[in-house]
C-alpha cells in the first residue's frame, strides 16, 4: 500500500493514535512500515518513541509461528499419523521447518522449556468463578482440522527479562484492552508485585498464569477489544455442562489453565496457597510418548 493512497489523520494526537493502532493491528513497527511501502512520514526511531510515550509494551520477539506449531502437534496426536505423512500435507504457507518441530518434540520428551509466556485468568467484579474467554482471529488451518475461532484466555509470549508487570500489561494491551491502550485510558489493574498462581508447560513454552480481578467499571464485555481475540464472554468455571460443550473448541492449554484456576480457588479458600501450581498440558503428556525420530 502506497502512502500516497492513505490520508493520515491531521493533528499530532490523532496521528500518534493512528500509529499506535497500526502497531497493534500489524504486530510490529517493521510490519507497519512494510504495509505502507516505507512511505510513512515518520522515522523508525520516532515511531518507537511514540510507542514508548503511549506506554506500549512491545511484542516479545518473532514468535508468530507458535500457533501453527501447536496446531500441527495437536493434529499429530489426534490423527495418530506418522510425522512425515502429516508434514508433507502442509501448504506452502506453513513456515515452520521439520527440524524445528523435531527439536520441540525432543524438548517435550525431556521436559525442557526454552520460552516463556503469560496467560491471564480475568474475572469480573461480580464473581471470581467466571473467567474471560475470547475466540482467536488467526486464520483457520483446515488441513490441520483447526476451525476459525479457537476459544482462548488472553495469552502471549514474554521476554525472560520482563518484569511481570510488563508481561501482564503486554497481554492486556494486545488481547483485552487494545482500544483503551490506544486512547491512553487503561487504568492500572495489575497490582503490586503480581505472582502467578500456576506454571503451565505447553510444548516448549512455560506459561505463567495470573489471576486479574477487574473493577466493576471494566467488567462489561463492551470494554474488551483487540485485533487478536473477538466475541468475548465470561465462562462459568463451575458449570460442567457448559465446560464440556466448549471443550472441543479450546485452544491448547486452556482447559488445563481452567482446571488449575479451580484448584487454586479451593486452596485459597483453605489458606493453603504457598507456591504456584505446576502442570503440563495434556498435549505434552501425549507427545512425550512420541518417538524422537519423527520420520518413523
Amino acid at each position: 500500500m502506497s502512502s500516497q493512497e492513505v490520508r493520515f489523520p491531521i493533528g499530532e494526537k490523532k496521528f500518534n493514535q493512528w500509529l499506535v493502532r497500526e502497531y497493534f493491528m500489524c504486530g510490529s513497527v517493521e510490519e507497519v512500515l512494510r504495509k505502507y511501502s516505507y512511505g510513512l512520514p515518520i522515522s523508525y526511531a520516532n515511531y518507537q518513541r511514540i510507542l514508548n510515550k503511549w506506554g506500549v509494551v512491545k511484542v516479545a520477539g518473532p514468535n508468530s509461528k507458535i500457533s501453527e506449531i501447536l496446531d500441527f502437534l495437536t493434529s499429530l496426536v489426534e490423527k495418530n499419523v506418522p510425522f512425515e505423512y502429516l508434514y508433507k500435507k502442509m501448504p506452502p504457507s506453513f513456515k515452520t521447518s521439520a527440524a524445528t518441530i523435531y527439536r520441540i518434540l525432543s524438548y517435550i520428551k525431556e521436559g525442557v522449556t526454552r520460552r516463556i509466556a503469560t496467560g491471564l485468568i480475568i474475572t469480573p467484579g461480580t464473581s471470581v468463578k467466571r473467567i474471560l474467554i475470547g475466540e482467536d482471529v488467526s486464520k483457520p488451518r483446515i488441513e490441520l482440522g483447526k476451525p476459525f475461532g479457537s476459544i482462548s484466555i488472553p495469552m502471549g509470549f514474554s521476554k525472560k527479562t520482563d518484569a511481570r508487570e510488563d508481561a501482564i500489561l503486554r497481554v492486556l494491551q494486545q488481547e483485552v484492552f487494545t482500544e483503551l491502550a490506544i486512547e491512553r485510558k487503561l487504568p492500572n489493574i495489575i497490582g503490586v508485585r503480581p505472582k502467578p498462581f500456576m506454571f503451565l508447560d505447553i510444548a516448549d513454552v512455560r506459561v505463567e498464569i495470573f489471576h486479574i480481578p477487574l473493577p466493576k467499571k471494566l467488567s462489561g464485555t463492551q470494554n474488551f477489544f483487540s485485533y487478536k481475540l473477538k466475541n468475548y464472554n465470561f465462562l462459568p468455571v463451575d458449570d460442567t455442562k457448559i465446560l464440556e460443550k466448549a471443550r472441543s473448541g479450546f485452544r491448547v492449554g486452556v482447559l488445563e489453565a481452567i482446571e488449575g484456576y479451580k484448584k487454586y480457588l479451593e486452596l485459597k479458600k483453605r489458606n493453603l496457597v504457598f507456591n504456584p501450581l505446576q502442570a503440563r498440558s495434556h498435549l505434552n503428556y501425549f507427545l512425550a510418548e512420541v518417538p524422537l525420530d519423527p520420520f518413523r
